[in-house]
């Protein structure tokens, strides 16, 4: 509780000091003091205030509505907004001052523009979008800093999977990584190990793609024979499954029931599931369980924390990145000194790299190790990327031939290099947009030419 104790001659050269608009009233309302500037939005001089009832301002409809009454009820402080002659609006606060017998004994008004607090509210609203992306900026720098070695996280993408992943690596629970073969789900995966409560234990790695179902539950669980199986050999750790959209029906339900129950049988015993899942798909499984292709249950268990990364080709400056450390390292290994023409660099920028950071690294050591000079052009691609460096019209035979003559040719070379870089009819349909039978209509037809 405050008691209005100032000197009055204090009290009157503090008002007339500011430059804010201030009114003091006793109880009885009438207008005891008041600043130089207030009346300014009311239409009155502060001489006119002096004296005057706050009850007939109301009235008069120069206050409306006036803050001491409402001040001198609730005895706390009261906010309002006013209209006032001028046609502005002012926002009013009322403070009462007390008395040593705890009564109000005067009351200090204080109004400003309503406009003003507009125009302080925007820049607060601007402030505050300035400090959320200072803060994701800087959160992003600090992801960056604490990136191992050898380990590119130069785009956005990559850089907020990877944060996620590392975020989620105190979770006791599984993580789910898509994206495309290549595209470094694996690398995620240790990297989560390795910042987790179980970096001490094992991380194995089961390829779920290339298992057979027959020897799944024996590479997991052991035999009878005396085999260990991962779950023993990464208990407290934590197993990778590689693929595990791959995985038969019957296998999905077999691994569910183990994660449900959180036990599984070797030799005939219980054993404690206590091993960290983390799986990974090339694709989004939502689809895939909603056509039965796969389990439910088992997608609910590990769909916790999905992460997806993506294409190298969606990844510019990841590639751009990786690019001359990919150089470096084979040059070092193999003991050559390399360079990239800019003409070389700009198009590896434009390959789709299908294959993503598996296919761009197997390039780069084919390039280092084949390369003919010490400053490496396009000619020094594999043939199968050549095409794709940009053969131009000025490299095609024109003179005497007619336009569809030059497309055939055109269309014949750019099938040729796509059977060797992709390898099958399916594949290639996919990448060049048309039908798997045309593009097996047309291959018979240019290789029997």
């Amino acid at each position: 509780m405050s008691i209005f104790s100032i000197n009055p001659d204090k009290q009157y050269e503090i008002i007339d000091s500011t430059e804010e608009d201030l009114i003091v009233t006793n109880r009885d309302g009438v207008i005891v003091q008041a600043s130089r500037i207030s009346g300014r939005h009311y239409g009155v001089t502060p001489e006119s205030l002096l004296g005057r009832s706050v009850y007939d301002l109301e009235r008069e409809k120069v206050f409306v509505p006036a803050i001491t009454p409402l001040v001198l009820k609730e005895k706390k402080k009261v906010v309002l907004v006013q209209d006032t002659p001028n046609g502005t609006r002012e926002l009013i606060l009322g403070f009462p001052l007390f008395d040593e017998a705890g009564e109000v004994e005067y009351v200090i008004s204080y109004s400003c523009e309503w406009s003003e607090l507009v125009v302080i509210q925007g820049y607060l609203s601007e402030l505050e979008a300035e400090m959320a992306l200072m803060k994701e900026e800087l959160d992003l720098l600090r992801r960056e800093a604490a990136v191992p070695e050898g380990l590119v996280l130069a785009s956005r993408p990559t850089a907020e999977a990877f944060a996620r992943g590392l975020e989620a690596a105190e979770l006791e629970v599984p993580i789910l990584l898509y994206g495309e073969h290549g595209t470094g789900k694996a690398t995620l995966a240790r990297e989560i190990h390795g910042n987790s409560g179980r970096s001490e234990g094992a991380f194995l790695t089961l390829d779920c793609r290339t298992i057979p179902e027959a020897l799944f539950e024996r590479e997991l669980a052991g035999d009878a024979d005396g085999k260990i199986g991962m779950l023993q050999v990464a208990e407290g750790g934590t197993l990778y499954l590689e693929g595990i959209d791959r995985l038969s029906p019957y296998l999905q339900n077999r691994l569910a029931g183990w994660m449900k129950d959180k036990k599984y049988q070797a030799e005939g015993a219980d054993v404690p599931f206590d091993v960290r899942i983390i799986a990974s798909a090339e694709g989004e499984l939502s689809e895939a369980v909603r056509d039965g292709a796969f389990s439910r249950e088992l997608y609910y268990l590990i769909h916790l924390v999905p992460i997806e990364l993506r294409p190298l080709m969606e990844r510019k400056e990841d590639l751009a990145a990786l690019i001359p450390l990919f150089q470096d390292r084979f040059c070092e290994k193999h003991g050559v000194r390399k360079e990239l023409s800019q003409e070389l660099f700009e198009h590896l920028l434009e390959c789709p790299w299908p294959g993503n950071i598996d296919e761009l690294a197997n390039v780069m050591e084919r390039l280092v190790i084949g390369g003919r000079s010490n400053v490496l052009t396009p000619d020094d691609l594999p043939m199968e990327y050549r095409v794709a460096a940009g053969d131009s019209l000025t490299e095609i035979e024109v003179d005497g031939r007619t336009l569809p003559s030059i497309l055939e040719s055109v269309e014949k070379r750019v099938l040729m290099a796509a059977k060797q870089r992709y390898g099958t009819t399916t594949e290639m349909a996919k990448r060049l947009g048309i039908s798997q039978p045309s593009v097996v209509r047309k291959l018979k037809k240019y290789e029997e030419d």
